[in-house]
């Protein structure tokens, strides 16, 4: 580049090292967002390997602010099959449901619990264990009610009876009672085909690193187009 020159523009210049300023920002952001993520999936499987606590231990915790969710626990009270709800879903690239039983523990708690998965084809031929059972599995929180139905998000349950929403507030109401907002995915049971427990999928959108080298990557293109604005080719 012999021969060219720099000409300094303080308008470009001062454009630039604002947006500059603001793509490394969010470039760092995004690289502490990443740890923070990082940490969380860390401690979120550390909690899922530990050993079964009771149910009241567990929301007495969560109640109390400490992150609980996909802890292992164990409960015990009586299967009910009246409020059975049975929720779309798929497993391992199947379309089914995932069936969810009430459990009314001994204190009168009615604690939902999420049975598994079974194929389309069965739906209509599951009912759960009746009377006292003991289950164990992770502790969930119920997801957020679903936005107005639209093409693209249907309302939280299809006319013939089918949720795409795991509330089991919502469950409870519909059959007439009252539920915890959390509710227990069972693990595998022994000897049990359908529904198949245990199919909880820890998922994580970890997609910070990926933001942060763009970030940092457009703070690195918009210093060579200042370059190129700032140099004048030789006559």
């Amino acid at each position: 580049m012999a021969g060219w020159r720099f000409i300094f523009k303080p308008g470009l210049t001062i454009a630039t090292a604002l947006a500059l300023a603001l793509l490394i920002a969010l470039g760092t952001w995004q690289v502490k967002r990443l740890e923070w993520k990082r940490d969380l999936i860390a401690r979120v499987e550390a909690r899922t390997a530990a050993a079964p606590i009771p149910f009241d231990e567990a929301l007495a915790r969560a109640e109390a602010g400490e992150a609980m969710e996909y802890a292992p626990v164990r409960l015990s009270g009586r299967m009910d099959a009246g409020g059975t709800a049975k929720v779309f879903g798929s497993y391992e690239g199947e379309a089914g449901v995932y069936v969810f039983a009430p459990l009314t523990t001994d204190d009168g708690e009615t604690v939902y619990v999420n049975e598994g998965f079974a194929p389309q084809a069965l739906r209509d031929e599951l009912a759960p264990p009746a009377g006292e059972q003991t289950v164990t599995g992770l502790l969930r929180y119920a997801e957020k009610p679903a936005p107005p139905a639209s093409w693209f998000q249907p309302e939280g349950k299809s006319a013939d009876g089918l949720w795409f929403i795991r509330d089991p507030k919502a469950f409870a109401e519909e059959a007439g009672g009252e539920a915890l907002s959390y509710y227990v995915d069972e693990f595998a049971v022994a000897g049990r085909d359908w529904p198949k427990g245990g199919t909880t999928r820890l998922k994580f959108n970890n997609r910070h690193l990926e933001y942060a080298l763009t970030w940092f990557g457009l703070a690195a293109a918009l210093v060579g187009v200042w370059l190129v604005f700032s140099l004048k080719r030789p006559d």
